[in-house]
């Protein structure tokens, strides 16, 4: 029996923006309060095997992520990032960028999906 992939079986409710290529989606661990991630919605693995297309149309969405992230939470920054190809053991099955806003004051602690495996360290 093969693994589902999460973010190929989503739930259309918890779109928060959606173009013919991608979508975006709260972080359902997130690291901010806003943080999300951002997918194609074609399954694939690497940013290097998208299409063109797919490319112009996830960046649209990071930019519409960000702007509606402005408006919602009012961070003072955002920390944009992805995994690609089989990094701290783990294989990404389906593309995801991460959207993390931040603010003032609070520190960041990335944990084990960055390859930090003692958080607290």
């Amino acid at each position: 029996m093969t693994k589902q992939c999460a973010y190929c079986d989503f739930d259309e409710y918890d779109i928060i923006a959606k173009n013919d290529f991608g979508a975006v989606f709260p972080e359902p661990n997130p690291l901010s309060e806003g943080h999300v991630v951002i997918i194609p919605l074609r399954h694939v693995a690497s940013f290097f095997d998208i299409t063109d297309k797919e490319r112009k149309s996830l960046l649209s969405l990071l930019e519409q992520a960000r702007n509606e992230l402005k408006i919602r939470h009012h961070p003072e920054g955002f920390h944009i990032g992805f995994n690609d190809g089989d990094v701290f053991g783990e294989h990404a099955e389906h593309l995801h960028i991460h959207v993390i806003p931040r603010y003032k004051n609070q520190e960041l602690k990335l944990d084990q999906r960055w390859g930090i495996m003692d958080a607290d360290a």
